[in-house]
Formats: structure tokens, sequence, C-alpha cells
């Protein structure tokens, strides 16, 4: 298993492709287990133990029955997409058309929407002119320090 990680890391490397953390992980935890299971047994063969569990996994995963399964699954995502297409085309059309309304008579704010943009002004306009004033004040100040 050591032997096979670093094969791994030396084709990554070669090619300067990333390794996902997630596949690191994986291998570390299976350097570890073949560690411990020697410790226990130094004459195993972590291939061979591994063999029918890998075989099962990609049977169940990667044969006809796990394409299979994988189809269905697939089969049910797209009649859910296509169960909701009616709702999200008619969201779509109501956008398009208050686009044009908006296009052709301008943007139209509510009441609330004008008044934030008033209070928002009102403070800007009420720091342009204390700055004015601190200007000025600096201005005289200079002013009077000059004579």
């Amino acid at each position: 298993m050591a032997k096979l990680l670093t094969l791994l890391l030396e084709v990554t490397g070669l090619f300067d492709m990333q390794t996902r953390p997630e596949l690191i992980l994986l291998q570390k935890t299976m350097v570890v287990v073949e560690g411990v299971a020697r410790s226990f047994d130094p004459k195993l063969d972590i291939w061979t133990v591994a063999d029918p569990v890998v075989r099962e996994w990609i049977t169940q995963n990667l044969g006809p029955m796990g394409r299979m399964q994988g189809a269905l699954a697939g089969a049910g995502e797209l009649g859910r997409l296509l169960a909701g297409l009616p709702a999200l085309a008619s969201r779509t059309v109501a956008l398009i058309e208050q686009f044009e309304t908006m296009s052709r008579e301008g943007l139209a704010l509510g009441p609330d929407t004008i008044a934030e943009i008033k209070r928002a002004e009102a403070r800007s306009h009420r720091w342009s002119i204390l700055a004015l004033w601190v200007i000025a004040a600096a201005l005289v100040g200079l002013l009077w320090t000059a004579h």
C-alpha cells in the first residue's frame, strides 16, 4: 500500500496535478490499516484480503446493477426537473414581461424605496455640509495664525 501511495504521489508530481485531500486521507488510512494488520500477521497481503470487498463494491456500484440504479436515480431527478418546468417557464415569462415593462416605462419605485433614498441623500448632504464647515474653519484658523 505504501508503494502504491508513493507511486501515486510521483505521478501527480510528474504531471503537476493536484491531489485531492480526500484521496490522500484514504490512502493514509489504508497504509495505517495495512501496518496494523501486518503487526498481527507479518505475512498478510492486504490486496488478497481486500480483493473480495473491492470486487463486491465494484459489482454493486460500477457493474450492471450499479449502473441501473444510477440510471433510475437519474431518471427520478429528470422526472422532478420535468415536473417543475411549467412553474419555471411561468416565472420566466413573468420576469421577461417585467423587464420589458421596465425598459418601456422606466423603473417604478415604491414609496418606501423613495423615502429610504431621500434619507440616504439627507445623511450624505449633512456630512458634506459638515465637511465644508470644517474646511472653512481650518482656512479661517490658518488665516488667523498667518496674521
